[in-house]
């Protein structure tokens, strides 16, 4: 059976190439493809996981294939999908295809039937069909106070939580669920999912914030969500009080992200405080294709009353194509199926465009050329400079596209929100977007649901999409793909190429591989399960020999910031921890002696903080902390030091004149005219200016400057430096600043003086009270801002949940304002845009 597999897996394959066929068609028999589905039906009863993958393999590829009799067939993949709990495939299976179920015998109609029971679960006395993996996933959410999963992007995960969130909230009102993304990115699609599941089972009294303000227990009786960065989780512990509830779930989505440098390090400190500070939590952690989930539980002393397990089947399968130059055959390309880590030929094709030269143009023509029926592409770009020019090049390839309103509502609200020369209004006019993590979230959320609703065919993306975004598609087109700027790894190529194939949209996605053979990696190669360490255990591996070299002033500056971050770590487990098992267990026999000379280099640092400011501020280094303090408090007069609301004559000066602190106090270097250029955008941005306004002026003083600048390159530079100098590095130093402030004013008796929250303004991008409590609803910066300007929003009181109850009343269709926005809010209100 190995050589016809291996002959089935190349035939269906060769129908999705471009181009044209150079060899002989390779053609199954039927005496061949009976045998298949009879050895796939064969293998649908096995309890080994590489039996049922292949199962479903040989089934759908079948089925791609056709040529055998066609009710037979379907209604044989109808028992075996039902064999594998795989029902998504066979909902696909009963929708693509009309066929006669009348020729299945009782006895397999009657098996189908009793896998369905086997795998339903009943909300509200609705059946609800899962997966066996979803199943033993829901099952072991209800049973256990600690668990960590593993499983493949595609698997439903977001399905499952969503449910278990809803079956909580039913079954004890008071909840206070802590739900932990990676990124801001995601806090958008896992909040509005979570608001729709709830909508669903009439539960949206339920309260769902975004941002760290807590809530009275008085106030969330119902049930509250918190879905929240690991930063801003930070922030939200530190504002808890006695009358704010208790938390009673957390759930580490995308957990695997420990491992990731200095904010894999802030995570761990932010659960691992989490956990002391509520330990009688229910914890989740949920990751893509790891071969150690009980890590978590290792890590964070679970053990005992935790559970653990990985799953490896996937209900949508996927083929990883190679594809490398011909020599001196500039069109034509050499295919091959990567299969096990065994290469099988597909032979050399002829294209209709040159595999030489322009790469973006390159990936391009073939994300175009693959595209049949107008299938979904994405194409992975190593950045946001390269996404727009690859996205460029897509729009270069499409002229038969027609725009629909959504898009033409999206493209106005570009041209007036953003820039009239924001490169995507072009591409979207051709079915193409781009995405990256520095975009304004609701311009990044609009591209998504317009790839999601299949209003655009195309999408270059970034790195972005490896942190949870639900984005999957057809295919995915990848050329040595980074990380940042190191190469891909192996795990984040699994979870990238987990994306290629759509639920209930496709039984397989394609992974398009381009001249492999000159990657920084292999990333397309190897294991499917990858063991993972979290990035405080790698950079302590040695003893913490990083951490020295930062003390030393000898470290190079790629590595500061995990170095600052592990700094703090360690510094906390050193001074506040009773027990030093935390120290302890970075201990080996080969980097003792290097441990204890960072230890004594940690036992130098002196500060006079409390034990609550180190703790809370968890990037920043306890010196560095004590050096701002050592400032302020030397002075008699604390006048020049405190801030003024943005909208106050003079607050541009002295926040200019905080930042020159953080300079001074935190060695970030920056020069006098740098200095200007954040402070002018953090005022701005702060003050509540429109994003148009201040991209409109930042364009206009760059070209002035330098006439050949291109706009995209101005726009994409500034919104990089909002995103990660404003919104990030500037937001934690004013945090820490307004700390250590209060501290001094605390030891002066200094107690009738309110402080600016810049660090929130900052974040949010306004010092408006309205404005920030619309936005902690899950609104965009957009909306809140446009919102302002609408009568009788404002409720009488400042308590943020009138505030929500006046949006869900709103009727839109009488606001003046853009149509994205209404849109926005029409969701939140589980009303479908017309």
């Amino acid at each position: 059976m190995k050589n016809i597999i291996e002959k089935l897996k190349i035939s269906s394959t060769l129908t999705q190439l471009p181009g044209i066929s150079t060899s002989e068609e390779l053609i199954l028999s039927e005496k061949e493809k009976n045998q298949l589905m009879g050895y796939a039906s064969i293998l649908s009863l096995s309890d080994s996981a590489e039996d049922k993958t292949l199962s479903y393999e040989i089934i759908t590829r079948l089925i791609e294939l056709g040529g055998v009799n066609k009710d037979n067939l379907l209604n044989f993949a109808e028992v075996i999908m039902s064999r594998l709990g795989n029902f998504p495939a066979r909902q696909l299976l009963q929708q693509r295809f009309d066929y006669n179920n009348k020729n299945k015998s009782s006895y397999l109609k009657l098996e189908c039937l009793s896998r369905e029971i086997e795998n339903s679960i009943f909300i509200n006395d609705e059946a609800i069909k899962l997966t066996d993996f979803q199943y033993n996933f829901f099952s072991s959410l209800n049973n256990e106070k600690t668990l960590s999963i593993s499983a493949p992007t595609s698997a439903g995960k977001s399905f499952v939580l969503s449910l278990n969130l809803v079956n909580k909230i039913q079954k004890n009102n008071n909840q206070c669920i802590v739900y932990i993304v990676p990124t801001r990115a995601l806090i958008s699609e896992v909040s509005n999912r979570i608001r729709e599941a709830l909508r669903k089972y009439d539960l949206d009294d339920v309260i769902i914030r975004t941002a760290p303000f807590p809530i009275s227990k008085e106030k969330a009786k119902l049930g509250v969500i918190y879905v929240l960065t690991q930063e801003r989780l930070m922030n939200f512990l530190f504002e808890q009080k006695d009358n704010t509830p208790t938390i009673t779930s957390l759930i580490v989505d995308e957990a695997h992200e420990i491992q990731n440098g200095n904010r894999g390090i802030l995570l761990q400190s932010a659960i691992d405080f989490l956990i002391k500070s509520n330990p009688h939590a229910e914890i989740l952690f949920a990751s893509p294709l790891i071969k150690n989930p009980g890590y978590f539980l290792n890590i964070f002393n679970k053990l005992d009353n935790g559970k653990f397990f990985t799953e490896t089947i996937s209900p949508v399968a996927q083929n990883i194509i190679l594809i490398d130059e011909v020599h001196r055959s500039p069109r034509e390309a050499k295919f091959e199926l990567l299969e096990e880590n065994k290469k099988l030929p597909l032979g050399i094709r002829k294209l209709d465009f040159k595999l030489r030269n322009n790469k973006a143009a390159q990936r391009a023509k073939l994300a175009y050329s693959i595209s049949k029926n107008k299938e979904s592409v994405i194409i992975f770009s190593n950045g946001p400079a390269d996404a727009e020019k690859v996205a460029a090049e897509v729009r270069n390839c499409v002229n038969d596209f027609t725009i629909t309103k959504d898009i033409e509502i999206f493209i106005d609200f570009i041209a007036k929100e953003i820039h009239p020369d924001y490169p995507l209004i072009n591409c979207l006019k051709s079915g193409v977007g781009f995405h990256y993590g520095k975009m304004p979230s609701i311009v990044r959320t609009g591209v998504e649901n317009l790839f999601k609703s299949e209003q655009i065919k195309f999408i270059c993306c970034t790195s972005t999409l490896l942190q949870g975004v639900n984005l999957p598609a057809k295919h995915i087109i990848i050329e040595n793909p980074m990380s940042g700027t190191s190469p891909m790894s192996r795990a984040n190529f699994l979870n990238l190429s987990g994306r290629a194939g759509r639920l209930l949209k496709e039984f397989h996605g394609n992974i398009w591989c381009i001249r492999p053979g000159s990657w920084d990696t292999n990333s397309y190669e190897g294991e499917k399960l990858q063991e993972i360490t979290s990035a405080i255990s790698s950079i302590m591996n040695d003893g913490g020999k990083l951490i020295q070299d930062l003390l030393n002033d000898t470290i190079s500056k790629k590595f500061v910031n995990d170095a600052e971050v592990a700094l703090v770590k360690i510094f906390q487990d050193y001074h506040y921890s009773d027990s030093g098992i935390e120290i302890e267990s970075y201990r080996n026999t080969e980097n003792s002696e290097s441990l204890d000379k960072t230890l004594e280099a940690i036992s130098s640092i002196k500060t006079q903080l409390p034990q609550s400011i180190i703790e809370k501020h968890k990037s920043i280094r306890p010196d560095y902390l004590q050096r701002l303090f050592d400032v302020i408090s030397k002075n008699a007069s604390l006048d020049n030091y405190l801030l003024i609301n943005p909208h106050t004559s003079g607050a541009n000066i002295k926040m200019k004149k905080a930042i020159g602190l953080f300079n001074s106090c935190f060695n970030l270097e920056f020069s006098e005219p740098y200095i200007n250029l954040i402070n002018s955008l953090a005022y701005n941005w702060a003050w509540g200016k429109s994003l148009s306004e201040i991209l409109h002026s930042r364009v206009s003083y760059v070209k002035s400057k330098n006439i050949e600048m291109k706009t995209s390159e101005i726009i994409r530079e500034y919104l990089d430096v909002l995103d990660n100098e404003i919104r990030f590095k500037l937001v934690k130093y004013f945090s820490a600043y307004n700390d250590i402030l209060k501290y001094v004013m605390i030891e002066r008796k200094i107690i009738d003086v309110e402080l600016e929250p810049y660090h929130i303004y900052l974040e949010f991008g306004t010092c408006n009270k309205d404005a920030l409590n619309i936005m902690a609803t899950g609104l965009s910066r957009f909306t809140a801002l446009h919102l302002l300007k609408v009568r009788n929003i404002i409720p009488k009181t400042n308590d943020l949940d009138d505030y929500y109850s006046k949006i869900k009343l709103l009727d839109v269709s009488k606001l003046n304002i853009p149509s994205l926005c209404k849109q926005e809010i029409q969701s939140m209100q589980g009303i479908i845009p017309t």
